[in-house]
């Protein structure tokens, strides 16, 4: 398997987050003193409140000390702990309501540090923790950019989650899945913040998603006419990327999955591909048909003259010891659309609505097309059923015993 290590290109310093003007207000407190007033003696500081608005005093008795000596070794140790609490992000006035008074960006810090862990460890994928990445990224940058950004993490509320979806919607115009993708995310932090004890609740756990019925797979499939130009263009100029073409055409297979088979999933005999559980797009085991047309191609290609244990996807886009990133195949991509002058909007993924569309329109079972293109349901097929201009022959020539 290939070694987890932190990508070079991500270059998120949690130690860097830029910090308003105001925070030194909004966190400050003054050092903790001891005063020894006659009768009581105790350890005096102010904290800002954050209900009020205003710095508070606070005290601490420690008249249950008898000798003087007694109460000034009790109070130096006191002011050390209580100062190194303060410095920390503890606040006296929200304690009781709140386990910890830690700050946003330290949350922040925790989580980041965190999914780096993950991720060495080979729990989360590379796209996992970059899609996380990107995600804290416009999190931190949503409330840097507000007229009153939060400080503590206790101010991370319901309200907060549902004014950062809304900036990412309307305001950044992303797509509603993308929204959703938030929405899970946000989801995600607040529940590793109430694990680590540093929330007692999860604020964005009522906040519903946008239902799937409210938008369809936004997408252009690709005309036959197409379809043949790149195919012939390929056979002739790059074989290995016509296979490429060919699995997420045929097989609905994706590029990160694509960088991630090795020849020893595929049984030639069978016709079959069978992707292991760490290299599937949702963790599960899975055989899907490899039509004649594909392995023949494999064949001719050469391909499974290489060790079994190779990438049929490395460098050159053909099979190698080394793991690539999912980049390379979608840049061979946009190469090709400059060569051929196709339209901006066909993307790689196109391929797989066209494929998906094409086996549809053949009047193949939607089972089969669930079950070769790995959804979850049949509903997530259905998402890719194009609305007809024109009517269906096969109806429209109907004769019924009535």
């Amino acid at each position: 398997m290939l070694k987890n290590t932190i990508p070079a290109r991500i270059d998120f310093n949690i130690d860097n987050l830029p910090q308003k003007s105001t925070i030194d207000e909004i966190i400050s407190f003054t050092y903790p003193r001891l005063r020894e007033n006659d009768p009581a003696w105790y350890v005096e500081f102010y904290a800002f409140d954050p209900v009020r608005g205003k710095m508070r005093r606070k005290r601490i008795k420690i008249n249950r000390l008898a000798t003087k000596k007694q109460r000034r070794e009790y109070a130096a140790g006191l002011i050390i702990r209580l100062y190194q609490q303060l410095i920390r992000g503890w606040n006296p006035w929200i304690e009781k309501e709140f386990k910890v008074a830690i700050s946003f960006d330290d949350a922040i810090k925790r989580y980041v540090e965190n999914n780096k862990k993950m991720y060495s460890d080979g729990i989360f994928r590379k796209e996992t923790y970059i899609s996380h990445e990107s995600k804290i990224k416009k999190l931190v940058a949503y409330n840097q950019q507000r007229t009153s950004p939060i400080i503590y993490l206790y101010q991370l509320d319901k309200r907060f989650c549902n004014d950062f979806l809304d900036y990412i919607h309307l305001e950044l115009k992303l797509s509603p899945q993308y929204r959703n993708n938030c929405l899970t995310f946000l989801k995600a932090f607040c529940s590793f913040c109430v694990e680590k004890g540093l929330m007692n609740e999860n604020p964005a756990s009522g906040i519903k998603p946008f239902s799937r019925k409210l938008f369809q797979k936004r997408r252009k499939v690709i005309p036959p006419s197409v379809i043949r130009q790149i195919s012939e263009y390929l056979m002739s100029n790059d074989k290995h990327f016509l296979l490429s073409c060919y699995l997420l055409y045929y097989c609905y297979i994706r590029p990160i999955e694509q960088t991630r088979l090795r020849l020893r999933y595929f049984n030639v005999k069978n016709c079959t591909l069978t992707i292991p559980s760490e290299d599937s797009k949702n963790r599960t085991t899975q055989t899907i048909t490899i039509p004649k047309k594909v392995m023949m191609f494999m064949l001719d290609l050469g391909v499974f003259d290489y060790p079994p244990h190779y990438f049929l996807f490395s460098n050159n886009i053909m099979p190698g010891n080394v793991q690539v990133d999912r980049r390379l195949i979608t840049i061979r991509w946009t190469r090709l659309k400059k060569e051929l002058k196709l339209d901006k909007d066909y993307t790689f993924y196109s391929l797989k609505d066209t494929g998906i569309t094409e086996m549809l329109d053949k009047k193949l079972s939607n089972i089969s097309v669930r079950d070769q293109a790995r959804h979850s349901s049949l509903a997530v097929t259905d998402v890719y059923t194009r609305h007809r201009d024109n009517a269906d022959k096969a109806i429209l020539d109907l004769d019924g015993t009535l």
